[in-house]
């Protein structure tokens, strides 16, 4: 019995943080659950998977909307419709074959945010060749180990990224083929490079058709930390890509509004296109959609507001970081958010209040969702459409099957019992690319993707992420989340963004601090004591709290705890 209450305790207060139950029915809620049967949550629909070449099922529509913009410049204005977009892909498509490159081949890309970025994409999965696509907020020797890594034959890079592409090069044992520069097609490029623009309107550059493949062959290969460890390849097949397609654009989990001659909607495409999140629900699902991406090469908060009134956003796609930012800025209006109907966060955990505060801001009721996934599956849950549910990361899609794990024991658990979450899915990755021993780590003998994240289903099977792993802060042998504190933190008026790690302590082991962006004037009593009035005695703030002046975080806006754990050493 002792076991389940210490579970009890912690998922009492995960559920609290959430805003998912009042404290009065929590404990009767856990014991009723006690009884329940473990179980493996089922998806409530399944769809027929497609085979194919990812280019030729994104584009097979694009003949409807010949003339509508596929694709602009937020910054420039530069453009190209969907007709010139699909000449552009089988145009640079031949120019790789030129170049010698052809199926199985690994072409890597490291550009901002641009128009070019799909062509270039697309141009690469069209010849059979596999795209790894590179973090540009990379150091070069960063850079290095992924083309190492990956065997890369030839990278594409911009303005903004090819002196660290130059470097990195400089450093690689063999030469590549020569890098190719998206610049524009009236400027020279440094040393003779060719120019990615000028090839693109190279009349003298027959198209190429779209190539053939098998289901397991690999069309994608970001790179991923994992559960654990250094940057590893991960191989996303061509049928994996286009079955999270399928069972992401489900009628009962995605929003469309049919593009016609006199309407068609925008995504705001700041989310960087080399995280999942870009080449999935922005790129692919918007280009198989007609829709318009606005591509904007790093996130401005001078031009955001003004930019989804300009190209009347319908769907806003979103994280936590911004949706912060969305309810700080006075910009945000009822009438500059009069188009906007949908929003989709991911990334990270959305509380209950910031989403209602946004809507109270913008004084309307909108179609909230949240989704949830890792590169190693690419998107596994999200929130159903006409659900109001917040603060969980939704429910399987189709063909998602999960399971949640004792982290200690292995075993199966049920409905309101923490633990490792574990998927099976078609839209899994084939492995790490020449890592053996990582994909045997990640992938169980039975198929299962551990994802290294700890969290739960409740009954209707909602499932919440409570923290990763690795990430859980160990107070006298007592776990504690990082993020249940973090959503306790947040709801204090003056904290804006709030990080919390665990640091070593000679009495308790590990001891919670947390790292704070103040909104005004507060002391490190304020903010620790309003946090220990809500909490249990191992989980205040015992290694203190730190005011800083911005928060570490990924190109998602993920916050990095990591660094926040680096800075005080």
């Amino acid at each position: 019995m002792a076991a389940v209450h210490h579970s009890t305790l912690r998922l009492a207060s995960v559920l609290r943080s959430y805003g998912r139950r009042t404290a009065s029915t929590i404990g009767s809620s856990i014991s009723s659950s006690i009884s329940v049967e473990p179980y493996i949550v089922q998806p409530a629909f399944t769809v027929n998977i497609p085979s194919g070449n990812v280019a030729a099922y994104v584009l097979q529509s694009a003949h409807k909307w010949p003339d509508k913009v596929a694709v602009e410049c937020s910054v420039s204005g530069r453009q190209y419709t969907y007709s010139q977009l699909v000449d552009h892909i089988a145009r640079f498509g031949s120019v790789l074959r030129r170049m010698g490159l052809g199926q199985g081949d690994i072409v890597a890309i490291n550009m901002l945010n641009c128009p070019e970025y799909p062509i270039v994409l697309f141009g690469i999965l069209s010849i059979g060749a596999v795209a790894t696509v590179v973090n540009s907020q990379y150091t070069h020797e960063e850079v290095m180990r992924q083309m190492k890594d990956s065997q890369a034959k030839v990278i594409v890079a911009d303005s903004a990224t090819f002196e660290v592409v130059n470097k990195a090069l400089d450093m690689l044992d063999k030469p590549l083929l020569p890098t190719i520069l998206n610049f524009p097609s009236s400027c020279s490029t440094p040393s003779g490079h060719p120019n990615l623009q000028q090839l693109l309107e190279d009349q003298s550059v027959p198209f190429t058709d779209i190539v053939e493949v098998n289901d397991k062959d690999v069309c994608f290969m970001p790179y991923s930390s994992g559960t654990t460890g250094s940057p590893k390849g991960v191989a996303i097949s061509h049928k994996a890509f286009i079955s999270n397609l399928v069972a992401f654009m489900h009628p009962a989990f995605y929003s469309r509004k049919e593009t016609t001659a006199s309407y068609q909607d925008t995504y705001m495409c700041y989310l960087p296109f080399f995280h999942v999140y870009g080449l999935l629900p922005l790129i692919s699902a918007g280009l198989s959609q007609g829709i318009k991406l606005l591509t904007v090469p790093r996130f401005d908060p001078t031009t955001f507001v003004a930019n989804i009134v300009k190209h009347k956003v319908r769907s806003l796609h979103t994280v936590p970081s911004v949706l912060n930012f969305l309810i700080q800025s006075s910009e945000v209006t009822p009438t500059t958010m009069a188009t906007v109907e949908v929003a989709i966060c991911g990334a990270a955990p959305v509380h209950e209040s910031a989403v209602k505060r946004f809507t109270e801001k913008i004084d309307k009721k909108i179609q909230f969702q949240e989704a949830y996934g890792m590169t190693e599956v690419l998107v596994s849950h999200m929130t159903p459409l006409g659900s109001d549910r917040i603060g969980s990361t939704g429910k399987n899609l189709p063909n998602v099957e999960v399971k949640v794990l004792d982290v200690e024991t292995n075993d199966l658990l049920g409905p309101n019992q923490i633990g490792e979450i574990c998927i099976k899915s078609p839209s899994m990755m084939n492995g790490y690319f020449n890592n053996i021993m990582a994909t045997k780590d990640t992938i169980t003998e039975d198929g299962w993707v551990r994802t290294g994240d700890v969290g739960y289903f409740d009954e209707e099977e909602y499932f919440s992420v409570v923290d990763r792993t690795k990430e859980l802060i160990k107070v006298k042998a007592l776990q504690v989340s990082p993020s249940e504190l973090e959503n306790i933190l947040l709801q204090h008026p003056k904290v804006a963004e709030v990080g919390v790690v665990g640091m070593p302590d000679e009495r308790l082991g590990e001891a919670p601090r947390a790292y704070v962006v103040a909104s005004g004037p507060a002391t490190e009593a304020e903010i620790a004591d309003f946090l220990a009035a809500q909490v249990a005695p191992h989980k205040r703030l015992a290694g203190g709290v730190v005011f800083v002046k911005e928060m570490p975080k990924n190109a998602t806006g993920k916050i990095l705890r990591r660094h926040l754990k680096a800075m005080s050493v």
